[in-house]
């Protein structure tokens, strides 16, 4: 087996968060840590240095938006690719808004899982 990715989750939901890490590491090649603190956010991906961090965008404190804008001016985490997840738009409304390219998607939290780990493989790729 191949190298694991790793992954920092933030949502302030912990069922969410339970129920995503199980899911994601069922599938063998990915490790999920996760905070439902988005105040402890920024130490979290800065001690894990992850392959990719998923950020609710929504969340009481800092917003995911600008956990990604303080990683973003961290030389050590700039380059760390983002998966906003959000309740707040539909599956579809997600693709439409996450059409374009870079080191940032958007999926929607009532996303399958399957569309979850692909957008993990593209942002994660090589």
């Amino acid at each position: 087996m191949g190298q694991q990715t790793r992954i920092v989750l933030i949502d302030d939901d912990k069922d969410a968060c339970e129920l995503l890490k199980m899911q994601l590491e069922d599938t063998g090649r990915i490790d999920v840590t996760y905070t439902t603190n988005s105040d402890e956010a920024l130490a979290v991906i800065l001690r894990e240095l992850p392959d990719l961090a998923i950020l609710d965008i929504n969340m009481p404190g800092i917003h995911g938006v600008e956990i990604a804008s303080s990683l973003a001016r961290e030389p050590s985490t700039s380059a760390i690719p983002i998966l906003y997840l959000s309740g707040m738009v539909t599956p579809t409304e997600a693709r439409d808004l996450a059409k374009g390219e870079g080191e940032s998607l958007l999926i929607s939290k009532g996303s399958p899982v399957k569309e979850l780990i692909a957008a993990i493989d593209n942002l994660t790729a090589p």
